[in-house]
């Protein structure tokens, strides 16, 4: 496994287009197709980063077969019955069956483009008061965080508490120390990437810039794990 060349330039229409038939007959009849044109390059791509990745974090899940989504959906519990979904995911984490409290960054595959991000698994309360303690202790730190992953052409994703949350922080800090949730996210609408495959290049790139806020909040992580256990 490794060595990602490209997607397929009907990759998307072929992934969308199962969904639109949303029937298992139709799913095992394209399965494979779908499987060499769709799982197999997100995996390849997970093998690629994996060395730079493991920079990073050395406990990082870095099997390409359990980062990678599926394409089959679980629809128990969503009120969207679709069987089958159109787009695809990889989630460069550490294991969320192990530990509870995790940063993440991830690369999604679109019909509408590709995003990749970094951020937060889930941001439960208790999680946002231990990354606003680790913003009053280290406010340059993040800062340096925060510059690096907009330099590189992401844009913060947060919804703000009505009541802003007690602590001296600097003003250029103060949205994302009064976060809900935090992530930064990096679009692009623009598909040519995905089938030449330079959207690899683009990747490593992302996974460096987004690397210091990464190690940022793996402190809030570790911590909250310390206390909590995994």
């Amino acid at each position: 496994m490794g060595s990602f060349e490209k997607f397929d330039d009907d990759t998307l229409f072929l992934l969308s287009e199962n969904q639109f038939n949303d029937s298992k007959e139709y799913y095992e009849s394209v399965k494979e197709t779908l499987k060499q044109k769709a799982t197999v390059p997100m995996r390849r791509i997970c093998s690629d980063l994996s060395e730079r990745l493991f920079e990073i974090d050395p406990q990082m899940n870095l099997i390409p077969t359990k980062m990678v989504s599926r394409i089959r959906r679980d629809t128990r519990f969503s009120k969207n019955k679709h069987l089958y979904r159109s787009n695809m995911w990889a989630m460069f984490m550490r294991d969320k069956h192990i530990w509870r409290y995790k940063p993440c960054m991830w690369f999604e595959i679109t019909p509408g483009g590709y995003d990749m991000g970094v951020g937060l698994f889930d941001c439960e309360p208790a999680l946002m008061v231990k990354y606003r303690e680790a913003i009053l202790e280290n406010p340059k730190l993040f800062k340096k965080a925060v510059r690096s992953a907009l330099d590189s052409g992401a844009v913060p994703d947060y919804e703000l508490y009505k009541k802003p949350k007690p602590g001296d922080v600097p003003k250029s800090l103060s949205d994302y120390y009064n976060a809900k949730y935090i992530y930064f996210i990096k679009h692009n609408d623009n598909l040519q990437p995905l089938f030449d495959g330079t959207v690899i290049d683009e990747l490593f790139a992302a996974v460096d810039a987004f690397a210091p806020m990464y190690k940022f909040l793996l402190t809030v992580t570790d911590k909250m794990t310390a206390e909590k256990g995994r």
